[in-house]
């Protein structure tokens, strides 16, 4: 899927280029033109013929008008190049007429912004992208701030195969729409996803799902964000677990893969609770088949153990508090996370933060999940914050369903 526009002949009338004519005894009033009697001789056959639409070997006659060098001149002669193009349907030619008015050095290309655009459209159809790029970028700082320009630049960035330079133009592009007040198309969000997944960018692959979320917070998007997350990046069984946490909660699991790896993580983590229930879930649902060996090996030792599980909790939650560092308290807090009881998890959480001695970006994830569970959105916020290291992201798509729920 490409994201960029092909140039119509349509878009020239929007370029407003507009040359005097020589053709007459008297210029037009504007800039004081500089060009040579010589010129003036030569280019006026020229005017008359292109304007009575007689253009047999207009071409030749306006190549022979280069021993002019004046930049007036320059620009006058591909003003009339242009002027046969248009007429012509000729995009290479128009392209050829667009350049040399640029490149002419000419006061009279009072209309530079425009024509740098039109030359990076017509450079990127003709599949010359770091070209495209240039004279699109020459147009921004000229003061172009179009949203279809950024996206030209992305898309042209993306063939050339500069993927960072790309998602940044992409990344201007979504802010140019924003600040019209419009929303940007779904495809472009998509388009950038893509490419940072073929790139294998897990950064940038969870900044554009999350961009993308934000402005189309759909559940088709929620799950093809995070699964293209989980599928693209080489995350950890505890970190994975909170993701898969987080797909509960936005209704993004689908098929026996997803809730077999997600109860089969909690299991081995020593949360049967959370296990027994993600099948439970997937069979009532009807996404997990109840004739699967695999699976149902997987609830009936999940739920043999749910009993005794809960009833140490109460031992645990006393031992915590005495504990000399905040190993206890984490663990604990995890078991009643799993089991839904989470303004227990949520104090138990901060306990072991006092403590210590616990993976403190794990503890402030999972903090962060019984607090936003509990609906109290600013002090979830706060913690998902201060999350760190390879957890950040997951702590990212958290944030952005809490902006969502607002």
């Amino acid at each position: 899927m490409k994201l960029a526009p092909t140039l119509t002949i349509g878009l020239a009338l929007a370029l407003g280029v507009a040359t005097p004519a020589f053709a007459k005894e008297k210029a037009p009033a504007g800039p004081s033109i500089q060009i040579s009697k010589e010129y003036r001789a030569a280019i006026a056959p020229v005017e008359a013929d292109i304007k009575a639409a007689k253009y047999d070997g207009m071409a030749a006659r306006l190549d022979a008008l280069a021993t002019f060098v004046g930049p007036d001149e320059r620009f006058i002669t591909a003003g009339r190049r242009y002027d046969f193009a248009k007429a012509t349907n000729n995009n290479a030619e128009m392209r050829k007429a667009i350049v040399g008015m640029i490149d002419s050095g000419s006061k009279l290309a009072t209309n530079a912004m425009q024509l740098n655009v039109a030359a990076g459209q017509l450079a990127y159809n003709a599949k010359e992208y770091p070209e495209a790029v240039a004279r699109l970028s020459e147009a921004v700082r000229l003061g172009n701030k179009d949203a279809d320009t950024f996206i030209l630049m992305a898309e042209a960035s993306f063939q050339s195969g500069k993927t960072n330079e790309g998602l940044a133009f992409a990344e201007q592009a979504v802010a140019a729409k924003q600040a019209a007040g419009v929303k940007a198309p779904e495809d472009w969000y998509r388009r950038a996803l893509s490419v940072a997944y073929k790139g294998k960018q897990a950064a940038q692959m969870g900044k554009w799902s999350r961009l993308q979320l934000a402005a189309y917070p759909t559940a088709e998007n929620w799950r093809t964000a995070l699964v293209l997350f989980r599928d693209g990046t080489k995350l950890e069984g505890n970190v994975q677990l909170d993701l898969y946490r987080l797909m509960r909660l936005t209704k993004s699991l689908a098929g026996e893969r997803d809730f077999f790896d997600y109860a089969q993580l909690a299991n081995e983590r020593g949360l049967p609770g959370e296990a027994k229930a993600i099948i439970q879930e997937g069979m009532a649902s009807g996404a997990i088949g109840k004739s699967v060996q695999p699976i149902n090996e997987l609830l009936a030792s999940a739920s043999a153990k749910v009993a005794g599980d809960q009833a140490s909790l109460g031992t645990q939650e006393k031992q915590a508090g005495s504990s000399a560092n905040g190993k206890l308290a984490a663990g604990t807090a995890d078991a009643f996370l799993a089991y839904g009881q989470d303004a227990k998890a949520a104090a138990l959480y901060k306990l072991a933060l006092q403590k210590g001695q616990v993976d403190v970006d794990q503890v402030n994830t999972r903090l962060g999940i019984a607090l936003a569970r509990q609906g109290m959105t600013a002090e979830a916020k706060t913690t998902f914050a201060a999350v760190t290291g390879v957890r950040a992201e997951v702590a990212k798509f958290w944030l952005t369903w809490l902006d969502l729920k607002v």
